[in-house]
């Protein structure tokens, strides 16, 4: 019968616990206090592998309740800066532009990117990002980003808000209230220009779509995958 042994433990003083593992028979383990024999005691496997990964400091992490169609967040050490991307679906609401209302306005598959610092245990959003995804792909890491169709947001995908100030959030759930924020704000023609490849004026554009879907086809390529556009829009941490 063979006999193998591996020292798990060993803690200021000399003290140190020694596992004996036998082919056939249940492990033993041993406690030494300065080389000295204090005790040992037979142990089932599954109570030995127990004791020892508790033993560890495994740094497991929990996200905080996420709103609807999150399907990514990342937190820094610490918690003061987090990340989190949410799908919204294909949809139809009144816009405005200028001192127009526009209704039943088509807007494509969104992807939506906050940036968040957390201070005395509240949030503030430091940047929002979007950009489009095709109506019937499948989310996974290879699905292609393309440009918010409309207007008031840049190039570098990041949400031109005006005037319009963000409110602090007392949970990353909150996030869910953002999006409409930023439908509901007025449309000019900032960053409108190469935002799609319809060749049309933004006006021109909702009122030629209003009641219908927004076509892919008018979608501009980013030349990114879902995974590079978020690294490339996520903070350092």
């Amino acid at each position: 019968m063979s006999l193998s042994t591996a020292i798990v433990a060993k803690k200021d003083k000399g003290n140190e616990m020694v596992i004996r593992l036998r082919d056939y028979g249940l492990p033993v383990v041993e406690e030494y206090q300065n080389g000295i024999k204090l005790g040992e005691g037979m142990y089932t496997h599954e109570a030995l592998v127990k004791a020892i990964l508790r033993s560890f400091d495994t740094n497991g992490f929990s996200t905080p309740l996420l709103p609807r169609g999150s399907f990514s967040y990342n937190e820094s050490s610490g918690g003061w800066k987090s990340t989190c991307y949410m799908e919204i679906p294909p949809h139809r609401r009144t816009v405005y532009y200028h001192e127009a209302v526009i209704e039943d306005v088509p807007f494509p598959r969104l992807v939506v990117g906050f940036e968040l610092m957390k201070r005395d245990g509240i949030f503030d959003i430091t940047r929002v990002v979007i950009g489009a995804l095709e109506d019937q792909c499948l989310l996974h890491e290879d699905s292609e980003v393309y440009f918010y169709p409309y207007t008031n947001v840049k190039d570098d995908y990041s949400v031109c808000w005006g005037t319009t100030q963000l409110p602090s959030l007392h949970r990353v759930s909150q996030l869910g209230t953002i999006p409409e924020l930023f439908f509901n704000s007025p449309n000019s023609d900032c960053y409108y220009s190469s935002a799609n490849i319809s060749q049309l004026p933004y006006r021109e554009l909702v009122e030629s779509l209003k009641g219908k879907d927004f076509p892919d086809d008018y979608l501009k390529k980013t030349g990114r995958k879902l995974s590079d556009w978020i690294e490339e829009t996520s903070p350092d941490f």
